[in-house]
């Protein structure tokens, strides 16, 4: 009998398909549309997350992102901040979306393509952004690479 135990293999496979965006006409919200895939299902769904510009905002402000990014960029040559600022920003909402997708899951998903409304999960949200805050922000800055500014001033 062997002592060693399956790895994990996850029930879903996620891949954002496209965002943060705006869509025309509903400029106080923002869309990430994300494809997922339960291992048992022949085919995967898209699922719309939306996200309200007031809660990002409340988001941010719970992260203390913006004086955060900013410390962190500060090893960044000025003439490139501007980018990295905004892909931080982009970053951070993939990332918010991508936890009410999870929420969304754990709820029930259906075989089907749908969108989550912006006014879904508002509590739960803030709850898993809590928790979640330092993850976050190690996984934005991996996908910055800021590391590689780090290595440059050694």
């Amino acid at each position: 009998m062997s002592l060693l135990s399956p790895p994990h293999i996850p029930l879903f496979r996620i891949t954002l398909f496209y965002g943060p965006e705006v869509l025309e006409g509903a400029s106080e919200t923002i869309h990430c549309v994300f494809n997922v895939k339960k291992r048992s299902w022949k085919g995967g769904v898209q699922i719309d997350i939306v996200v309200g510009r007031n809660q990002i905002q409340q988001l941010e402000n719970q992260l203390k992102f913006r004086p955060w990014i900013d410390e962190v960029l500060r090893i960044v040559p000025s003439d490139e901040r501007e980018d990295y600022v905004k892909q931080g920003n982009d970053l951070l909402v993939q990332f918010l979306c991508f936890h009410k997708l999870g929420i969304y899951i754990q709820q029930g998903i259906k075989q089907e393509s749908t969108e989550v409304s912006a006014g879904q999960f508002i509590s739960e949200m803030d709850e898993v952004i809590r928790r979640e805050a330092q993850n976050i922000k190690q996984q934005i800055m991996v996908e910055l690479d800021i590391e590689e500014f780090e290595r440059g001033r050694d």
